[in-house]
């Protein structure tokens, strides 16, 4: 039985109870957002309307929406998946800590398997509705991050991300140290930045295969 929810805990707290530092940054978070944007006309135009439509209705729409008419268009694109590993949403894991159960589903992961994940590497937890951030959407990511890390039988390092309206902040997990980035403005140019981020993912995961 759960015990403990991913949505109730604050960034500190994780911090706190898995051992787990932030540092101002880590070489594998460099080399993900150095990632180079490709020219590519077709890709270019969708991303600039994706970017219009987002900066119109970011402040008003609804995390469903946010994650129906952006997100997941947005991730389809980039095509992060493979033969072995793969997307998958809304998936419940849970690990045991101490005398609790700590679980929840992930909004997103890359993982390995074909029905269900079995190895995760990249989480995207917690869309927010821009108008509503009263929640710890970092705290939320990095426990769904330690949750994988702990369940994964070769511990590489997680990539993850979290979304906030038109804010993208991608973070880092490396053995019990974490960075994060700044935040990125889809309804801007960086949505060329954040696509070529999204694109690189493929790159780092497979290294870890």
């Amino acid at each position: 039985m759960i015990t403990r929810t991913f949505g109730s805990f604050a960034f500190d707290e994780v911090e706190e109870m898995f051992n787990i530092q932030e540092v101002k940054q880590l070489p594998l978070l460099s080399e993900w957002l150095s990632a180079s944007p490709v020219a590519n006309d077709k890709i270019d135009f969708i991303l600039d309307k994706f970017s219009a439509h987002l900066l119109q209705k970011a402040h008003i729409w609804q995390e469903d929406e946010l994650k129906m008419f952006f997100i997941g268009p947005l991730i389809e694109m980039a095509e992060i998946g493979t033969e072995v590993f793969q997307a998958f949403t809304q998936r419940f894991f849970s690990i045991k800590f101490q005398n609790e159960e700590i679980g929840g589903k992930v909004d997103f992961m890359i993982a390995k398997g074909r029905k269900n994940p079995k190895q995760p590497y990249f989480c995207i937890h917690e869309y927010k509705q821009e108008a509503n951030t009263s929640d710890d959407a970092l705290g939320q990511l990095l426990i769904a991050m330690v949750a994988a890390q702990s369940l994964n039988e070769i511990k590489h390092p997680i990539l993850g991300a979290y979304v906030i309206g038109r804010y993208w902040f991608f973070v880092t997990l490396e053995d019990n140290k974490y960075a994060k980035s700044i935040s990125y403005d889809a309804s801007s140019n960086d949505i060329f930045q954040i696509f070529a981020i999204l694109q690189k993912s493929k790159e780092i995961i497979t290294r870890y295969i």
